[in-house]
């Protein structure tokens, strides 16, 4: 809630339900994820944020508004697991079906990490449909080793600023995914406006695919 581009964004509305709404309806719909966990702060303002993700049934984990990478590790100290996915919150059409892709493409016997939420090595997915996953066990080493404050604030950056000492894999957009000219991603009340334009034209919605929602926004942005 304390976004300093947008405070109080996640709680915006976006065609009459919260952005958060939007990501914890969808990531809801994923398949293999086993566990669902909104990792926020424990500032008063996130009250509300919690309250939502519970009442969604997804368990909370609250920590520091500075240290989000020591928010995953408290995490998954409370829940612990193989795998761990990182979804973004200021994603609100990321979809239940990229988030399997990623999970089922994932080999932790032959990669350290994946990805598939932006273009990353000419990847050319649109930007804010998946999400990015790495064992428990390559958190945990990264949280160790991640001293920078840009690193704690951003969960994964230490992996893509030693690339060279892990094996990453970007997954290849499918055909109706690869358009990286577009970014569905919201960090200004200008972006929330534009989405709020697409959503009320085209009536995408919290079941819509992802192939669906991006054929439909490139119809609208003409």
């Amino acid at each position: 809630m304390d976004s300093r581009r947008f405070p109080a964004k996640m709680l915006a509305p976006l065609a009459g339900r919260a952005l958060i709404d939007w990501v914890l309806g969808r990531v809801a719909r994923a398949m293999r994820a086993d566990l669902r966990v909104l990792a926020t702060t424990a500032d008063p303002a996130d009250d509300a944020l919690a309250a939502r993700a519970a009442a969604a049934g997804f368990a909370v984990v609250r920590g520091s508004s500075d240290d989000v990478l020591g928010r995953f590790v408290a995490a998954l100290d409370a829940h612990p697991c193989d795998r761990v996915v990182r979804v973004c919150a200021d994603n609100p059409f990321v979809a239940p079906e990229e988030i399997d892709r990623l999970i089922g493409a994932f080999d932790p016997s032959r990669h350290d990490y994946a990805c598939n939420h932006q273009s990353r090595l000419d990847s050319r997915y649109a930007d804010g449909f998946g999400a990015e996953i790495l064992p428990a066990a390559v958190l945990r080493a990264v949280a160790l080793r991640a001293t920078h404050p840009a690193h704690r604030e951003h969960v994964t950056s230490f992996v893509w600023d030693h690339a060279a000492e892990y094996r990453i894999l970007a997954l290849a957009a499918p055909a109706g995914l690869a358009h990286p000219e577009v970014h569905l991603d919201v960090d200004t009340p200008g972006q929330l406006a534009d989405l709020e334009a697409f959503v009320r034209a085209s009536g995408v919605g919290l079941e819509t695919p992802a192939v669906q929602v991006l054929e439909a926004y490139r119809r609208f942005a003409r």
